[in-house]
């Protein structure tokens, strides 16, 4: 027997509805999954900021060996809280000033600092060291 047009319809639109309802379920729980995952992440940041500002200022009368050995918490874990707290004070990463602009120099980009090794001028050669003095310190200074 063969199926009707209206037949194949309602199965389509059946088999689709629940594939859309499953959908929608996986949704819906990873949206929930991944906001719990946010909130908690950012507790524990919180936490491991906490811990970081203890240990730091515990650490004048107390070091992390002892620590370890009456709270049975892994050395380890107490170092990477205590170290990521002192990292978080610096600032981040440090940034170098721009010699270009400091000193008057060209800057890597400008013609002076890109003309070929063969046209920039060169420093004269150092003169040979006298008998009896230490030429390898100077050649040594003088080719770093």
């Amino acid at each position: 027997m063969v199926t009707t047009d209206e037949e194949i319809a309602r199965r389509l639109e059946e088999t689709d509805s629940a594939r859309s309802a499953r959908r929608q379920r996986a949704a819906a729980t990873v949206g929930e999954l991944a906001r719990r995952h946010t909130e908690l992440a950012g507790q524990l940041a919180d936490l491991e900021r906490e811990l970081g500002e203890v240990l730091t200022a515990a650490g004048d009368v107390i070091d992390v060996p002892e620590l370890a050995a009456v709270t049975d918490v892994p050395a380890t874990d107490l170092t990477h809280w205590r170290d990521q707290m002192t990292k978080a004070a610096r600032g981040g990463k440090r940034k170098r000033p721009s010699t270009a602009k400091n000193n008057g120099t060209p800057g890597k980009d400008t013609p002076e600092a890109t003309a070929p090794r063969a046209t920039r001028p060169t420093a004269p050669a150092p003169a040979a060291p006298a008998a009896g003095s230490n030429g390898g310190v100077a050649l040594a200074a003088a080719s770093s």
